[in-house]
């Protein structure tokens, strides 16, 4: 029954989705908690929602093939970035790590050897999203990742949870991605577009904050708490 519930996810309200879902007894409490708890208001705006901006560090973009190296994260509303919150955790994957994504990345087999199971670090990202947005940057990135590691580990075919994306926002709501005058729609790209300033790139927990500081320019920029609904503005 999940699982033809998961079937239709597209057509199903992802709080519908969730709230078919029985979760099993032995899943891990995170799992079990994140399930349990109702997802954000679908038809309302942003201006009262909390969001998690993240970003995950990886040895390539296939979520079949390629693993999880570190992950970022930093609460914040449409009024504020929480800096005190943004963490970054290392997932023991060093034996994956591909000489042409460390060039990007920097992340060492070192740092990686002192960081946590992909397990724990999952768990760990869902209490930390639990009940809010995730936000990030090229979302589909991270959703599909996160969704690989559910369906292989307990067998859910889809997330119920909201995505919103910082690149898409730009593309399909602002006048300049509307009229195509972007030549990049990389983040630092973005930033420098919006006058923001540069940070040290590729690592997890600053291209977090990074990507929360472009969605409040975009917020008051792209009028994103009054004219679009959570539903309107969130990855499909």
């Amino acid at each position: 029954m999940i699982k033809n519930w998961f079937n239709k996810a597209d057509k199903a309200p992802l709080e519908k989705v969730r709230q078919s879902i029985t979760a099993n007894p032995k899943w891990s409490k995170p799992v079990q908690q994140y399930l349990a708890t109702p997802l954000p208001w679908a038809n309302g705006t942003l201006a009262d929602l909390n969001f998690v901006a993240i970003d995950f560090e990886t040895t390539g973009l296939n979520c079949q093939q390629d693993k999880i190296l570190s992950i970022g994260v930093v609460n914040l509303t449409t009024d504020m970035i929480e800096l005190a919150s943004s963490e970054e955790i290392y997932i023991r994957h060093g034996e994956f790590i591909k000489a042409e994504s460390a060039q990007i990345n920097e992340i060492t087999p070192k740092q990686l050897h002192k960081g946590v199971d992909i397990d724990t670090a999952i768990d760990w990202l869902l209490e930390r999203i639990q009940g809010k947005i995730v936000l990030a940057h090229c979302a589909n990135i991270e959703k599909q990742f996160i969704e690989s590691y559910l369906k292989d580990t307990y067998q859910l075919n889809t997330f119920p949870c909201y995505f919103i994306d910082t690149l898409q926002l730009e593309k399909h709501h602002s006048y300049a991605g509307k009229s195509n005058q972007h030549t990049s729609y990389q983040l630092d790209d973005l930033r420098q577009y919006h006058n923001l300033p540069a940070y040290y790139s590729h690592s997890a927990a600053s291209d977090a904050v990074a990507c929360a500081e472009l969605f409040l320019v975009q917020v008051k920029k792209l009028n994103l708490t009054s004219d679009f609904s959570l539903n309107e503005l969130s990855v499909k």
